[in-house]
């Protein structure tokens, strides 16, 4: 009996190094581009994540990323993957309405977010798809579906329930393929400090335990190129989409009595932009009567007065009358206001986006590290508008007309 445990243990120990993980000698320029959703670009001060801290100071932080209008999460992640405004792409909101489709498109509506008639431009993994290079999405809007007829070749449709550690370790096993299978461009997605965030304020404890937790699976990828000899060779680049800010329970207006709501065709209600579709002939009946009752912590506009600077009024899915409140306070209908009275106790605190891209509170994150970067390098504040052709840039690909310019991030790059 002796005998054959002590041969069991050899033949166990001797197999450990035939399944020890094989390294990677054949690495192409690779971009694996991972978004934090909801991490503010101060998180990393306040919170001291070590993982991403240390790519931070061995590589290339932004002071801080703007976003774009309106700081949502589904515009601001196909303007990084398209480097085109909202406007532009046709993602205008997590929540819209397109006049010429008669549909309303929304997170929760998964017919449509895989319907491929709501994306226009052409996001980074259909250029490497369609210049020869493979792209592999495990998470990332836009990626559920065909653009321009392409989709990346290894995706997965979106499950937040899905383990961080499992989609960390499937995005390794796509690095033990072999060369010519391997992908060039990944995309990886956590919402952990979003959800915090929202729920508890920016300022919590929860929101912190939520940036460790995220920040823990940044390790595990760098561990896990470690392993096959390529870390310090892939060219990271992490990000968020928006920032957040902390919302008081009683900072709200409520926005339905200030008008008839009979006069809209539809009334898009979202805390931090009310897109209003007034009836035919009822704008100015509308507009005239939100106007003078707001607060000085929100503005009506109409689609031809926006600021400029948000670039924000050249899609048909921008709706005539907009509603916009300062970051830090909500618009609700007196529904919406009933119900958090029954739900929230009226001390409490929240936090949210969506306000205004310049806010402090939105700023977005941006760090980079690898090959292609300078080393311990902090870059002046940029738009997420550029990132698409930096990854271009990196992997070698011809970009698809965008928005941004490589010249207003090239800083950032070693040469």
């Amino acid at each position: 009996m002796k005998r054959s445990i002590i041969l069991i243990v050899l033949l166990v120990f001797l197999a450990i190094p035939a399944v020890a993980q094989q390294k990677v000698k054949d690495l192409k320029p690779t971009v694996v581009l991972i978004s934090i959703d909801g991490f503010r670009y101060d998180y990393l001060d306040l919170y001291s994540p070590p993982n991403l801290s240390k790519l931070a100071e061995k590589g290339v932080r932004a002071r801080w990323m703007i976003p774009s209008f309106p700081t949502k999460t589904f515009p601001n992640h196909y303007t990084v993957a398209t480097g085109l405004y909202p406007q532009n792409h046709g993602i205008t909101d997590n929540n819209m309405y397109d006049p010429e489709f008669d549909a309303e498109f929304g997170l929760g509506k998964r017919e449509e977010v895989q319907n491929p008639r709501w994306w226009g431009g052409e996001p980074i993994w259909v250029t490497a798809e369609k210049q020869g290079q493979t792209a592999a999405a495990y998470f990332f809007p836009g990626t559920e579906t065909k653009i321009g007829g392409v989709q990346p070749t290894f995706w997965r449709e979106y499950d937040g329930d899905v383990a961080n550690e499992t989609r960390i370790d499937t995005i390794l096993t796509w690095f033990d393929l072999p060369a010519n299978e391997r992908p060039t461009m990944y995309t990886l997605y956590f919402s952990d400090v979003d959800d915090a965030g929202h729920r508890y304020s920016p300022d919590a404890e929860e929101t912190r335990a939520a940036v460790l937790k995220v920040d823990e699976m940044i390790g595990r990828l760098v561990d896990g190129f470690k392993k096959r000899g390529i870390e310090g060779k892939v060219n990271l680049i992490i990000v968020s989409d928006h920032g957040m800010v902390t919302v008081p329970a009683r900072n709200r207006i409520v926005l339905d009595e200030m008008f008839d709501v009979s006069k809209a065709e539809r009334v898009i209600w979202v805390g931090e932009i009310v897109q209003i579709w007034p009836k035919e002939g009822e704008e100015d009946a509308i507009y005239n009567a939100i106007k003078p009752k707001l607060p000085g912590q929100a503005k009506i506009y109409r689609k031809s007065e926006i600021p400029a600077r948000y670039k924000y009024s050249k899609n048909r899915r921008i709706a005539p009358l907009l509603v916009l409140p300062d970051a830090g306070w909500v618009l609700v209908n007196r529904a919406r206001a009933d119900k958090m009275d029954a739900e929230r106790p009226a001390d409490s605190v929240g936090g949210s986006h969506g306000y205004d891209n310049l806010a402090p509170e939105m700023r977005a994150l941006f760090i980079a590290n690898g090959p292609a970067f300078k080393r311990s390098y902090t870059a002046d504040p940029f738009s997420n508008v550029e990132v698409y052709n930096l990854m271009c840039h990196i992997l070698g690909l011809t970009p698809a007309p965008n928005d941004g310019y490589l010249d207003n991030v090239k800083e950032v790059l070693k040469k």
